[in-house]
């Protein structure tokens, strides 16, 4: 019965409770070092997604940034380790009334949580996800606009991760859940620097101003500052579609 009752807590609190309210960002991305990656599309589809070189990508970004990415051999079976999931959904529609394909993309982090008081029993949940993004585009751009937004959530994501894991930080255990209302949590990524008033990664295609949601998840690592939209148009950046720059 007592087994029973704390699986009873677990599932309120990841069914209920966790849509509902925020989840301390620093404290659940806290000391992952090793995670896999699954790309889920779905829908009708135009040709020239290449997955598996994306999902390449993916891996090698997050590798790059300190995290141990499982990368499974061709024809080999595997019984995958309990790692975090980052899980990549992509939705595509070519509705009849339009001639464009619409997608639908979120990333999402899947981890192992448990209530303190009986940590032997665990529950996957989703504990960190990006704002979707939804955009109608031509077949002959969806490619390219898809992995370009894929990899700016990634990039996301590593903002958040490395604002989470400072040099510094002693280890903690990341799996124990841990949940604050949603005025306490501060951005998860490092402000840009004043003087600066646009900014983009340096693997992207796109640039923002400061301010801008998607500048405030970019990796430090992979922070570009112009001081004027002349120098990031003539750097080969082209305006994000959301601050408008």
């Amino acid at each position: 019965m007592k087994t029973k009752k704390y699986y009873l807590i677990l599932t309120i609190i990841v069914v209920f409770l966790c849509p509902s309210i925020s989840v301390d960002a620093k404290h659940i991305l806290a000391d992952i070092d090793n995670l896999h990656v699954t790309i889920f599309h779905t829908g009708e589809e135009p040709n020239g997604i290449a997955w598996e070189k994306l999902k390449t990508e993916v891996s090698n970004r997050l590798n790059e940034a300190g995290m141990k990415v499982f990368s499974p051999e061709p024809g080999v079976l595997y019984k995958l380790p309990i790692w975090p999931e980052l899980k990549i959904r992509v939705d595509m529609l070519k509705p009849e009334q339009l001639r464009q394909h619409v997608f639908h993309i979120q990333t999402l982090l899947a981890k192992n949580i448990y209530v303190e008081i009986e940590p032997a029993l665990r529950q996957k949940a989703d504990v960190w996800k990006t704002e979707p993004v939804m955009q109608a585009v031509s077949a002959e751009s969806m490619p390219a606009k898809v992995t370009e937004v894929v990899l700016e959530q990634v990039d996301g994501f590593i903002a958040a991760w490395h604002a989470a894991n400072p040099k510094d930080k002693q280890p903690s255990d990341a799996n124990k859940i841990s949940i604050v209302p949603k005025e306490q949590i501060k951005p998860a990524a490092k402000q840009a620097v004043a003087e600066y008033k646009y900014v983009a990664s340096k693997n992207s295609k796109v640039f923002h101003k400061s301010d801008c949601t998607w500048a405030k998840r970019i990796a430090p690592k992979n922070l570009v500052h112009y001081k004027t939209r002349e120098d990031a148009i003539n750097d080969g950046k082209r305006p994000c579609k959301m601050c408008k720059p």
